[in-house]
């Protein structure tokens, strides 16, 4: 208990350095006050079109990588990018990208020479709200997402607002499932705001305050002993679905989808109002998204997944229910007992 609660003192410290800026013209003036010409920047490809190569002096990379390429290979890559930059632990990486980027490239500079100091810069409304916060990294293998990873937390993170303004429509939604998903586990006034906006766009105070609920319950349960776990709301089904598609459905519609499964296990389990699912529910038909999904894995297969979920445990696994808005609980549940909801 006194190594979690030291833990939580330094992941509080640690993490005071938070950076809000609104403009890109903002984020690039920082970025050549803060880092040097010895710096390392990996930056996804997709935007090569920000030109950012030419607006910072430092070394810089290009990096390609999807879902299906966030695995040991695409590690060995930044690792053989690092020792051919002839990094060393006292060197300093900034990573410019989404979530799936700042995963691998994380856990990639964590074990680089036992460690070597990161900054994030997230493009995506998603890796805004949730990847680039709390320390977790890693990457998929056959058994599941993010299986072999770390916790290392970065130096540093940059939200720059105005980098939302190109993200794809679709990319964009993907970030809104995460940010209403923290509004209903401990945010009313997020969830609210979200269901009742005639536009899905959000500005930049709903995305702090989504922040903020990840950066407080972190900061509480940094290696996910307990509380932290409240983070995976949507999540245990979710997974399954991205699993069960081979990551053809994006971590944004199958979070959406757990969420409703796990919504309706929560009626059923604790009594939530019905209510609350229908405003979910109608908040995904203003965004165009399904809430159902059909498996194409028997029962056993979907078992033998769910036996893989870093929360299982036993002859169940632990899942975030809700009794209402902003009042959630984490229960275990037979593995047959999740089965019966996604398949009826």
């Amino acid at each position: 208990m006194m190594f979690l609660i030291q833990y939580s003192i330094y992941w509080l410290k640690k993490m005071t350095n938070n950076i809000y800026l609104k403009t890109n013209s903002e984020l690039i003036e920082y970025l050549n006050s803060r880092f040097s010409s010895e710096s390392l920047f990996i930056i996804d490809s997709n935007l090569n079109y920000l030109k950012i190569d030419e607006k910072v002096n430092a070394k810089i990379s290009y990096f390609d990588i999807n879902e299906e390429t966030k695995n040991l290979t695409s590690v060995e890559k930044i690792w053989d990018l690092l020792f051919q930059h002839n990094l060393n632990r006292s060197s300093e990486i900034v990573i410019i990208g989404g979530g799936v980027l700042l995963d691998v490239c994380a856990f990639a500079s964590s074990t680089f020479k036992r460690g070597i100091s990161f900054t994030f810069v997230p493009s995506t409304l998603l890796s805004m709200v949730d990847a680039s916060h709390g320390g977790k990294n890693g990457f998929n293998n056959i058994y599941g997402k993010n299986q072999i990873g770390t916790f290392t937390l970065p130096e540093s993170v940059i939200v720059c607002y105005q980098l939302l303004d190109t993200l794809p429509e679709d990319h964009y939604k993907d970030g809104l499932i995460e940010l209403i998903k923290h509004g209903m586990i401990a945010n009313e006034k997020i969830f609210n705001s979200m269901i009742t906006k005639m536009s899905f766009n959000v500005d930049f105070e709903i995305i702090r305050d989504g922040i903020d609920v990840k950066l407080k319950i972190v900061s509480e349960d940094f290696l996910e002993g307990n509380k932290r776990k409240l983070l995976n709301f949507g999540h245990t089904v979710g997974h399954l679905v991205e699993k069960d598609s081979s990551y053809e459905i994006t971590h944004g519609q199958a979070v959406a989808i757990g969420i409703y499964y796990e919504l309706l296990i929560s009626k059923e389990q604790l009594g939530l109002p019905k209510e609350i699912i229908n405003s979910y529910l109608n908040y995904l038909n203003q965004i165009e998204y399904d809430y159902e999904y059909k498996f194409s894995s028997n029962s056993e297969k979907l078992i033998e997944m769910l036996k893989h979920d870093k929360k299982s445990s036993g002859k169940g696994v632990d899942i975030v229910l809700l009794y209402e808005i902003g009042n959630p609980k984490v229960i275990n549940l037979t593995f047959n007992e999740v089965i019966e909801v996604i398949q009826h």
